[in-house]
Order: C-alpha cells, then sequence, then structure tokens
C-alpha cells in the first residue's frame, strides 16, 4: 500500500475539475477504504438551492435569514454576568507583540490588503447580536452539573462565580496544533484539564513528540490504539497533518473538533525565527530577502517546503502550494467547516479561550493560564509594509484561511456569547491569569532562558528564537506548587509525563528519550 497516494488529498485540490459534483462525489480515499462525502455534497447542492445557509458543522445547524436566526442545537444558552477591573496581563498569539491584540472587534481587509478581493466564500447575513438585556431575560436554568470542586488543585478556587446552563462538560476532544498560533499554550491547557480529571490521551507512539509530523496522521502514530475496539481515549492534541477518515478511527464520533489560526504576516515571521535551519530559510540573510527572492531560495518539492509557505493549510491537511482559484479555496474552507466545529484567532487569545470553554461547558478555571513557547521581543522582527504585503501574497491561501475564519469566529461570539458578555469574561479570565501569576511566579512573568533555574521547566530552545520560560516561587505548598507546575512546564516535559503515566512499563523500557523534530534546531542556552 502506498501511503503517500492513500493519503493523498492534495490531489483533489490540485485536480483540474470540470464540476464541483465531480470533486464531491470522489473517494478521499484511494487503496485502504473507499470513503465518500455525501453529507458535503448534499450540503454543496442546498448552499446552491439556497444561498443563505452555512454548512452545519456535525454538532450544530445553523440557518441565517434577513434579521433573524434559527439554531438546532445541544449548546447551553448563556453564561453568568461577571464584574471585574480591567487586567494588564494578557495573552498573545505565541511570540505577539501586546499592541496586535486591542479590543475585540473584527478586522476589516482593505482592497490593497492582497491586491485583489478577498473570496466571498460563504455569503450569509449577521447573526443577530446577542444583547444583555436579552440575556438577561433568559430562563432560570438548572444548575450544571459540573466536576467536583474537591478536585482542583488549587485549595482556594479563583472561581467566584457559576454558569447557568444544562449542558455537561464535553470530555471528547481533537485539537489541531497549528504551528506558530498559541497551540503550545492550547495544548497546555488540554494537558492540565485532562490529568485533572484523570482523562486519557491519544499520544505518539514510543514517547514521540507529534503523531507522525509531517506526514499524513494515521492510526498507527498512536501508542495504546487496537483496531476495532471503541475508543479508549479522551483527548488529541499533539501535532499531526490532519487527516479525518484517520482520525475518525481514533476518536468517537461525538468528539469535538477545534483548531487555532494565526495572522500569516505574524506566523511567517515567527516562522523564520524558529525555523530558520529549515531549507527554505536557511541560505536567507532575513525574511525581507526571501520574500523578495522566493524563487531562488523556495523549492516546493523539499520535504520541509510547508514552513515556509501557507504553514497553516498545510496542517489542516491540503496542499500548501496548491491551486489559489476561487473554486479550490471553497472546496478548502468547506471541508473545515464540515470538519471542524471551532476554529480560535489567536489575535484574540482570551475572547478564543472564553468561546472554548463555554462551547465545551467548562469553567473558566480550566482555559487559565500562561503563554507558552513565547519569544523574546529581540528576536522579533519589524515588518516593512511592502514586506506584509508580499507576504500575504505569498501565503494566499492561509491569508483567505485566516480571513473567512475570523469572520465566523466574531459570528459564533454574537451568537453563543454577546459581546458585553464577552468583555465580561474576559476581564475575570484576566483576573484570574494576574492572581495565578502573583501566587506561582517568582519574577511575576516570564523570563529568558538563561535565567530560568529549573532546567526541567526550560523549554526547547527553537532555530534563531529565545524562548522564554518561567521561574516558580520558594515556599509553596504541595498542591499549589503541583497546580503552577502544570501552568509553566513546556509540552515536550508535560507529554513525556504523560506518556509515564498512561504506559508506565512501556515508558520504563525505552532506553532512549523521543528524538526532538527533526527540523527543530536544539542549542543550547
Amino acid at each position: 500500500m502506498k501511503l503517500t497516494k492513500a493519503l493523498n488529498k492534495t490531489k483533489l485540490l490540485e485536480a483540474s475539475l470540470d464540476t464541483e459534483e465531480e470533486f464531491l462525489g470522489k473517494p478521499i480515499v484511494e487503496g485502504i477504504e473507499m470513503v465518500y462525502m455525501p453529507h458535503i455534497k448534499k450540503q454543496w447542492e442546498d448552499q446552491k438551492n439556497h444561498s443563505t445557509k452555512k454548512i452545519p458543522t456535525r454538532h450544530q445547524v445553523m440557518v441565517t435569514t434577513a434579521g433573524n436566526m434559527k439554531k438546532n442545537s445541544g449548546k447551553k444558552p448563556g453564561m453568568s454576568l461577571v464584574k471585574g477591573t480591567e487586567s494588564a496581563v494578557t495573552v498573545t498569539a505565541d511570540d505577539q507583540n501586546s499592541n496586535d491584540v486591542q479590543s475585540p472587534r473584527k478586522i476589516h481587509v482593505p482592497s490593497s490588503t492582497t491586491k485583489s478581493q478577498s473570496f466571498a466564500v460563504l455569503v450569509t447575513k449577521k447573526p443577530t447580536r446577542v444583547s444583555s438585556a436579552k440575556a438577561a431575560n433568559k430562563p432560570t436554568q438548572p444548575e450544571k452539573m459540573g466536576f467536583p470542586k474537591g478536585q482542583r488543585t488549587f485549595s482556594t478556587s479563583l472561581s467566584a462565580f457559576s454558569q447557568d446552563a444544562t449542558c455537561k462538560p464535553r470530555t471528547h476532544v481533537v485539537f489541531l496544533k497549528v504551528h506558530k498560533s498559541a497551540s503550545s499554550t492550547v495544548m497546555n491547557i488540554l494537558f492540565r484539564f485532562g490529568e485533572t480529571h484523570n482523562l486519557t490521551f491519544a499520544l505518539p507512539i514510543n514517547g514521540a513528540s507529534q503523531l507522525r509530523y509531517p506526514h499524513y496522521f494515521t492510526v498507527a502514530a498512536v501508542e495504546g490504539f487496537v483496531p476495532g475496539k471503541d475508543s479508549q481515549f479522551n483527548i488529541m492534541c499533539h501535532h499531526m497533518r490532519f487527516f479525518q477518515p484517520e482520525v475518525g478511527k481514533v476518536m468517537p464520533n461525538t468528539t469535538f473538533y477545534f483548531a487555532i489560526l494565526r495572522n500569516p504576516v505574524h506566523l511567517m515571521e515567527s516562522s523564520f525565527t524558529y525555523y530558520k535551519g529549515t531549507s527554505s530559510f536557511v541560505k536567507a540573510n532575513n525574511l525581507e530577502e526571501f520574500i523578495d527572492q522566493t524563487s531562488q531560495f523556495y523549492n516546493a518539492s523539499a520535504k520541509d517546503s510547508h514552513y515556509a509557505k501557507n504553514l497553516m493549510t498545510f496542517d489542516f491537511g491540503f496542499n500548501h502550494n496548491g491551486n489559489f482559484s476561487v473554486k479550490h479555496v471553497q472546496l478548502m474552507l468547506r471541508h473545515i467547516e464540515a470538519e471542524f466545529d471551532l476554529l480560535l484567532i489567536s489575535e484574540y487569545f482570551d475572547e478564543s479561550m472564553v468561546l472554548l470553554k463555554e462551547l465545551l461547558c467548562w469553567d473558566l478555571d480550566d482555559v487559565v493560564s500562561f503563554p507558552l513557547n513565547s519569544r523574546h521581543n529581540s528576536t522579533k522582527i519589524h515588518l516593512s509594509d511592502d514586506t506584509t504585503e508580499k507576504i500575504k501574497s505569498w501565503n494566499k491561501l492561509d491569508w483567505e484561511l485566516y480571513v473567512h475564519f475570523n469572520r465566523t469566529f466574531w459570528e459564533k461570539i454574537d451568537w453563543h456569547i454577546g459581546r458585553e458578555h464577552m468583555q465580561q469574561e474576559v476581564r475575570a479570565l484576566q483576573q484570574k491569569r494576574e492572581q495565578l501569576a502573583k501566587v506561582c511566579l517568582q519574577e511575576g512573568g516570564s523570563i529568558a532562558p538563561k535565567n530560568i533555574r529549573d532546567q526541567s521547566l526550560a523549554p526547547l530552545q527553537y532555530g534563531n528564537a529565545k524562548i522564554l520560560g518561567y521561574n516558580l516561587k520558594n515556599g509553596l505548598d504541595k498542591a499549589t506548587k503541583q497546580m503552577c507546575r502544570r501552568l509553566v512546564t513546556p509540552e515536550l516535559q508535560y507529554s513525556k509525563i504523560l506518556y509515564r503515566k498512561q504506559f508506565p512499563k512501556k515508558a520504563l523500557r525505552l532506553s532512549k528519550p523521543a528524538r526532538l523534530p527533526k527540523l527543530y534546531n536544539r542549542r543550547t542556552v
């Protein structure tokens, strides 16, 4: 069996298709099993007949008409109001500058941004904004059956309010860990939630750090997976190149799928620093030189070329060198909308975490975090307007992906929460982070790698980046120290801890630690 052929979703995007129906009638998998997309084909036909219909996710059907919304969903209807003062502590995308995150507003893409109009993909009416008056008039709901507070590791729980809800916390989750998009911080949130509630993880085989990336994901990449047996895993969140037919064999049908995106301009600036040792970047003196002379530095057939072009598109399983036509972009976005319940935006990290906990029916305490895998400011690059425009054009597929799902992100906020409630919840989340920083962190925030005292908490140093870390305060009691340590443990170390817990016998047999990804150039601090 030729795995590349069997998993080659990219050929569908590259193919010259006569009709959309021809694309939707083709099997995604050839040689392993015939996986057709009749549900997507039906959605496509419905959309042609009713232009205002959106492609639904697996758990929700949303139809928008002029000023009116109808919904069939199991999600909880509302949430509590929280008052608090503004906090100066914020989380941004991996290494995003603080001035990139201001207020929870949609981005606006002027016509000059991409030299051509952004693809109009799913034409829908803007959802009606949830007003505070509407939220206040909602009937009282029974108290949510959440996790016992006794399971919290922090002896004085920071949760001072409860959510009005009848929902049940979701415990089957797939997170597509998109590179350089604050995904390490999200991964830490999932690690902590799963460990606290004794959930099981779909971990890479032999204690590896990734699920076969950059190859397409297959079930063989998961430690302990038994074909034909009901899924025994709750959370999948390691790096992988997404391939739904294989992921669906590991996780149950009720699984919640989500991912996080980042502005491709910021992402590429970060990638150039982190992945300086890749074939596309290694000979370029700076990012401006690379983007001005891509034909000289970029080899589309190189195995690591995805780090330099449309990296998000690649992680979602599509061809990063694919066709930029309206048709192909539409197909890509429709596939992602059909396969994922939620796409978050890293430039609005706090808003993203509030929306995530709302849809997962988790508590605000569950999504509080410290930024992980972030860079020191000295390794960040200021880009000119001209370079910015060239990066957008070079990463055309990623740009269309980002613009589209930035819009749907705010639509979901308007529909599920409302802007006023969102602002209140964001303030509460920031206050919690600030309180935790006072409790846990010696310096009150992140520090340079050379100043990290406990080397077991030192993050891996990538490329030319200086990855920041944390020092914990001395004298913490056992429970508080455990909670604080979980918050600042880098992903590679945390992943090994979870592997030893789930597979203790095999972990003992492994004589060598998991090999680090080849493209991650480790260097001493």
